[in-house]
């Protein structure tokens, strides 16, 4: 294994040259313009809570500090049970002696034994359940309410605690401790762990003011930096956003800690590695020889510079493939493997030598336009051409000059995989299917919603049936499959006309079977962080640990959409089927609907189908072609209709309410020493009805209802 030589000086480990790159290209795209605006039934979306770090045995005041429809968020849920969120009251109603709730504020209370890790919360409101939110729970975490913004006002910190702010817009806030001579010190800062927007930037300064190294991190990972004091001079870290954006998005923690830089346990899980099988390796330390492994094998190392260059022998059997595969990037790595095999061969003149074999580089790309599963590990099952000696050779082919000093990969080599895996995340509504948002589940009565999911075969080919088999009273989701030559499908779960308010979690099942076994499998739950913006040209989106969905009694949907019947559609290659289609108009629900296919398998085309206004039925065409799959496939429809929605109208109610049992008060003969008072009170509550007429007013939207999804049998 050859390594870049090690020097005294400050070491840093963030992204590579291409992260550093997508941020400058992140940053002229604000100059492109942000697309349209979006339109929909109001649903709730967690972007920041006030403070993302605790520590155990406290309690902190804690608020929604940004989001869309936070409206009268009276629940804050935090997946460990000891950690406890109390809504707090405020003042009583004057003469009516009711308690006016603070929505969005709450007293959190972390239990003294509440473990450190990563936990979620989410926010329950009007506009149903949020999506989650990571926090991070540690034992020795400081806020730090101010900072100073110069090296001269730098504030001072010691090694152990996590100081915790937010940056603020066009400001480095600054931070300076003092070394010990010859002791080596590990800088983390924690971000991406708790969800927040900040692209990390650390600058290390001496005493003149001289820049001893700096890192920029990513939207995937916390930086890390290690360093070593050479004197005992004060030292000053700068940290800012590498946009010099700030507000209560860009949350941070950052800890100094005495040794070597340690992974942080803390970072969030990335869809792709839903594919990584849970092992346990065996570490295995650099060597300046190939390292010899017995098959099967699973070892763990790192790549310690930008030319590191790792190998392996093994004995391979040419009627024996196998699986290989690089797991770096799918552990959060900031990695781009590359995997080469050799076979031992001898020369003309009997001299043993290495025969290349085969290059792998990237894994499946498995992606849609917001979820991406494409990795840059290798992955392949190999079949050995011959018997004998095999080398792998393994390096990391991201060589930016931004290179950290260690990065982990795993290398495993076995039998060839059979298996295969979910994943799901709802689907923003929208025509664009790049537009996503981190919003929540709000189901209206009548109303819909679409979770699209994902498969991760490995050698296997079979079709899947997948579906949610336990839902709240009032939802129900017909099942979907996944054909052989598909990788994904999606659920619609509707509301019907008396859905209660409730929420809770549900599980997505998918089932299969191959040489008489039935086989099953639960998805794994995607959730979308930041969404594709003029700072990022995809959405950020990682894994979660529960899928949440949410009803409401309080809403119904102007329209919903009926497609065909729970019986399959079955049609002929080179053939032509109709599904009947009904729509239920309400109020507000009369504009002109046009229907478009989604999920559609290859070979099989519908054209936009057009309902008038004056109409609630229609026949949809489905095109068989003679190219189409044998199979049994799952398509839906998405409707974009404009439609009149009052948002909220139970305030106005409740305020109106308010001041009309005022005036009942007022008209007490007995209370007319209190006449000036409640005539003060009254005329406040007609200023804030007036104010929640034009909130709740009837507005146009643009929707996008689903239909229930359309079985389609290709023979």
């Amino acid at each position: 294994m050859s390594h870049r030589p090690k020097i005294n000086r400050v070491e840093s480990q963030p992204e590579r040259s291409r992260h550093v790159h997508g941020v400058l290209v992140a940053a002229l795209s604000l100059f492109w313009g942000g697309g349209d605006a979006l339109a929909q039934l109001p649903v709730i979306g967690l972007r920041s809570l006030s403070q993302s770090f605790f520590a155990p045995g406290e309690t902190y005041e804690v608020s929604i500090a940004e989001g869309a429809n936070t409206d009268e968020v009276r629940e804050l849920l935090v997946s460990h049970p000891g950690i406890t969120a109390t809504l707090v009251n405020g003042e009583p109603r004057p003469f009516t002696g009711n308690d006016m709730s603070r929505y969005g504020n709450f007293r959190v209370s972390i239990a003294a034994d509440v473990p450190e890790g990563r936990y979620e919360a989410s926010a329950v409101g009007r506009f149903g359940i949020s999506n989650p939110r990571s926090i991070v729970v540690q034992n020795a975490v400081r806020i730090v309410p101010t900072v100073g913004n110069t090296a001269t006002t730098a504030t001072s910190i010691e090694a152990g605690p996590i100081y915790c702010r937010r940056t603020s817009p066009q400001q480095r806030d600054y931070y300076s401790f003092v070394a010990v001579p010859g002791k080596q010190y590990a800088l983390r800062l924690i971000a991406q762990a708790v969800d927040s927007q900040l692209i990390g930037a650390v600058s290390i300064l001496d005493v003149a003011g001289r820049t001893l190294d700096s890192a920029i991190g990513s939207d995937h990972s916390d930086l890390q930096m290690t360093l070593t004091a050479t004197d005992s001079r004060p030292l000053t870290i700068a940290v800012h956003d590498a946009l010099y954006r700030g507000g209560a998005a860009y949350q941070y923690g950052i800890q100094l800690v005495e040794g070597d830089a340690t992974q942080n346990a803390l970072q969030t899980e990335d869809p792709k590695s839903v594919s990584v099988e849970k092992r346990d390796p065996t570490w295995v330390e650099e060597s300046g020889s190939p390292i010899p492994l017995e098959v099967p094998a699973l070892v763990e190392a790192t790549f310690d510079s930008a030319d590191d260059v790792d190998q392996y022998t093994c004995q391979l059997f040419k009627n024996q493939p196998v699986h290989i595969e690089i797991v770096s990037d799918r552990m959060g790595e900031p990695t781009d493997a590359r995997l080469i095999i050799d076979r031992s061969v001898a020369n003309a003149s009997g001299v043993p030598t290495w025969q290349r074999i085969a290059t792998f580089d990237d894994g499946p790309n498995l992606s849609d336009s917001v979820v991406r599963l494409g990795t840059g590990d290798p992955i392949t099952t190999f079949q050995p051409p011959e018997d004998g000696e095999y080398r792998i050779t393994v390096f990391d082919s991201d060589t930016g000059q931004s290179l950290g000093n260690r990065q982990r990969y795993q290398l495993a080599i076995g039998p060839p995989r059979s298996d295969w895996q979910l994943l799901a995340y709802q689907i923003y509504p929208h025509k664009d299917a790049k537009t996503s948002q981190p919003s929540g589940s709000h189901l209206a009565r009548a109303g819909a919603t679409t979770i699209r999911v994902f498969v991760n075969r490995h050698s296997m080919s079979g079709p899947i049936r997948v579906s949610i088999p336990e839902l709240l009273p009032g939802l129900s989701c017909r099942p979907a499959w996944i054909a052989g030559n598909q990788n994904r499908t999606d659920l619609v779960i509707t509301a019907s006309d008396q859905a209660p308010t409730q929420y809770g979690s549900i599980k997505i099942v998918g089932e299969a079977s191959r040489d008489g076994q039935n086989e099953s499998g639960t998805a794994r739950v995607a959730t979308v962080v930041w969404p594709q913006d003029g700072y990022r040209t995809a959405a950020l989106t990682r894994l979660t640990d529960q899928f949440m969905i949410a009803s409401s009694e309080w809403d119904t949907d102007p329209i919903s959409i009926h497609a065909g019947g729970d019986e399959t559609v079955v049609a002929k290659k080179g053939t032509k089927v109709t599904v009947p289609i009904k729509v239920t108009r309400r109020e507000g629900g009369a504009d002109v609907i046009v229907l478009r296919a989604q999920g559609l398998p290859p070979g099989v085309a519908a054209g936009d189908l057009t309902i008038a206004k004056d109409k609630s039925e229609a026949e949809w065409t489905i095109d068989v072609k003679n190219d189409a799959f044998v199979g049994t496939y799952t398509f839906w429809g998405q409707s974009e209709t404009k439609v009149k929605f009052s948002v909220n109208p139970q305030a106005l109610v409740r305020e109106t309410e308010y001041r009309d049992a005022l005036k009942t008060l007022r008209s007490n003969p007995e209370r007319s020493n209190d006449h000036a008072q409640i005539d003060k009170e009254i005329a406040e509550a007609e200023k804030r009805i007036e104010a929640i007429k034009k909130q709740v007013a009837a507005k146009d939207l643009t929707v996008y209802v689903a239909s229930p999804p359309i079985t389609l049998e290709v023979q």
